[in-house]
């Protein structure tokens, strides 16, 4: 008896630490049968190429949620710096734009971080307002209109290739999730994010400066919704105030749960979520590839977020 339930923990932690990764396998292998074109090299690189927003916002969304906390306002990130850019941009100031943009995140990246671990307000309240507040100051710096701009040097930079074979965009989630991985893997900040997810009143105890911990994990989250909306802003050299980023964020939290990162706070699993992120863009591919209408998608995308954080609890009772 005692063998069986250690096999069932086993198994448990098995799927919890590669469980996005067996998904990805078994959604790969099933679209290969039933999904018509499925097995050509353009469906591989669609996959790894159009899931760059969701995998650069999700990782952001790890290291919050490895921290115990969400950040619902991700969506509304990426579209004021993407507004801001495109509006130096489109006068000429590339580089300034840039640095505009990616300023401006890190500023309420801070705010929504000292909200949550200064003032005890809830992640879920306080980054549900800077969603409203974001999403709101990027109509008002476009008037609400669609910005279009041309800049071909930096639309160019979006559209190459990394080695003559690696699309830039699929190049610039890949480097990301390397540095993000070793930051949090190799380096003190890393331990202190596991141990504030695990335990935050001990980790306050320890003499870890919690607030820094707390707000540069926002910071970092909101750069990497800064990175997405570039990303789109380059490839598309439109922005769209009302519409860039919109429900984004639902899919940042499902790839990072479907992950193995519990959405209570723990270890950041940076791989777990990159592979979230292309079980997510697979879905997408085989609902469009198959004719089958959108809204099922989301209603996939759903049931795949209840159904990672019910197994994460039951995972928990089990080794508990």
């Amino acid at each position: 008896m005692q063998n069986m339930q250690t096999k069932k923990v086993r198994l448990s932690n098995v799927f919890g630490e590669y469980g996005a990764i067996i998904a990805f396998v078994a959604l790969f292998v099933v679209n290969a049968f039933v999904t018509n074109n499925f097995l050509q090299m353009r469906t591989v690189w669609n996959i790894l190429t159009q899931c760059c927003t969701t995998v650069l916002l999700a990782l952001g969304m790890t290291v919050v949620i490895a921290t115990g906390g969400i950040n619902i306002s991700v969506g509304s990130a990426m579209a004021l710096s993407a507004m801001l850019a495109a509006k130096l941009i489109k006068d000429g100031q590339l580089v300034l734009g840039l640095i505009v943009g990616l300023l401006c995140a890190l500023v309420f990246g801070w705010i929504t971080g000292m909200a949550v671990i200064k003032f005890k307000i809830q992640p879920m309240i306080v980054s549900l307002s800077m969603m409203f507040v974001l999403r709101g100051i990027a109509k008002l710096v476009s008037d609400g209109r669609i910005m279009t701009y041309r800049n071909k040097a930096f639309s160019d930079f979006f559209y190459g290739e990394v080695f003559g074979f690696l699309p830039v965009r699929t190049a610039i989630w890949l480097a990301l999730a390397i540095i993000l991985w070793i930051f949090l893997s190799k380096t003190r900040y890393g331990t202190y994010i596991e141990a504030y997810g695990d335990n935050p009143e001990a980790t306050r105890i320890s003499g870890v400066n919690v607030v820094l911990v707390i707000s540069a994990a926002y910071m970092i989250c909101n750069s990497f919704a800064c990175v997405a909306g570039y990303v789109e802003a380059g490839y598309a050299t439109t922005v769209d105030p009302a519409a860039m980023g919109l429900t984004k964020e639902m899919d940042a939290i499902a790839a990072t749960v479907v992950g193995g990162t519990s959405i209570s706070g723990g270890k950041p699993k940076v791989w777990g979520t990159v592979f979230g992120a292309l079980v997510l863009q697979l879905i997408t591919i085989m609902v469009n590839m198959n004719n089958v209408p959108v809204p099922y998608a989301r209603i996939i995308k759903a049931a795949i977020i209840i159904g990672a954080i019910y197994a994460q609890r039951l995972s928990s009772r089990k080794n508990g």
